[in-house]
């Protein structure tokens, strides 16, 4: 009977230890939470989300119009995000080369720009310019 109860206590004592231990190396051990990556605004980038301008808001730009690469031959980039406000005077572009995203003011009838880039819409598919060439279109 001693024996069992002598067996018994050696064995909780080693199991007790070893939690201990693990715990311990639990708590030395940095982790991180799931969607604890929030940017300047607030926004959760392994959620998709990014910061918008034009909605003063987290966003998810991959939600909005899409722009195909015109030409990859240079870059590894194969989309853009367009969203236009609903009062349409401006529009917001997210490109992965850019760390922001760049504002379009209203020019004229179907077209936005600013010092850069140009974005003009023909035959209802938006097209994004930087200088005279034509980087990315909406798919029709």
């Amino acid at each position: 009977m001693k024996w069992i109860l002598s067996t018994i206590t050696l064995a909780s004592i080693i199991l007790l230890s070893c939690q201990t231990n693990n715990k311990q190396i639990a708590n030395t051990q940095e982790t991180k939470i799931v969607g604890s990556d929030r940017d300047a605004h607030g926004c959760i980038a392994s959620a998709g989300y990014t910061w918008s301008a034009l909605k003063d808001s987290c966003i998810r730009p991959f939600e909005q119009i899409q722009l195909n690469i015109i030409n990859n031959q240079d870059s590894y980039e194969t989309a853009a995000f367009l969203l236009l406000d609903e009062k349409k005077h401006a529009a917001e572009v997210f490109l992965k080369e850019s760390p922001e995203s760049i504002i379009l003011k209203h020019t004229k009838e179907f077209e936005y720009a600013n010092q850069d880039y140009k974005l003009i819409q023909d035959e209802h598919c938006w097209t994004l310019i930087k200088g005279n060439t034509a980087i990315y279109k909406e798919k029709q």
